[in-house]
């Protein structure tokens, strides 16, 4: 707990070391709803408990009653997970496109093409369900086979290509919204 060398009294020390025994499990789990990964959910719990001691909030905090600073914990602990899933969105779609600009040699027509269609592509993938965005992101960005997958979220194989063509049919309509929005403008 690397986090207690910035309180700064012993009172402050004996607080946070009781809250993070007394509620670590439950935000964890928050934070791994949020994320569907294990080490990101504890680094979420860190970055959580950070927070509150940046914002220097511990001396309200041990003013608040249980069920108002388990709320308090709680949406700190959200709002972390979604800034860390949002993140992890954003630098996966960097990815996609760097992707997209790995190809050698296109004409000027051929690289603006490919720039526009990266840019729906991003903003498509920004809409999608997170369970249709992890789905395509194991598939095309990690690799993972669908028997891996399959594994990976304990439901059979005929499940996932099913969920995977379904995840695939949203994105195609999504881009396809896309493409009409920007044809308007």
């Amino acid at each position: 707990m690397l986090y207690l060398m910035a309180v700064n009294t012993p009172e402050e020390e004996a607080f946070i070391t009781k809250l993070y025994s007394e509620y670590e499990q439950m935000m964890y789990k928050i934070a791994f709803n949020v994320l569907k990964n294990k080490y990101d959910a504890e680094d979420t719990v860190h970055e959580a408990f950070l927070n509150i001691i940046r914002q220097d909030q511990l001396a309200n905090l041990n003013k608040l009653q249980k069920s108002r600073l388990k709320a308090y914990l709680i949406i700190t602990v959200k709002n972390t997970a979604y800034k860390c899933y949002n993140s992890r969105r954003s630098r996966i779609a960097e990815n996609i496109e760097d992707l997209y600009s790995l190809k050698g040699g296109a004409s000027a027509e051929e690289e603006l093409f490919s720039e526009y269609e990266a840019e729906n592509l991003h903003k498509a993938l920004n809409k999608l369900l997170p369970n249709d965005y992890d789905l395509l992101f194991l598939s095309a960005v990690m690799g993972y086979s669908i028997p891996q997958m399959a594994e990976r979220l304990e439901i059979s194989e005929n499940a996932l290509r099913q969920r995977m063509f379904r995840a695939r049919q949203r994105l195609k309509k999504l881009m396809n919204e896309e493409e009409t929005v920007n044809d308007r403008r």
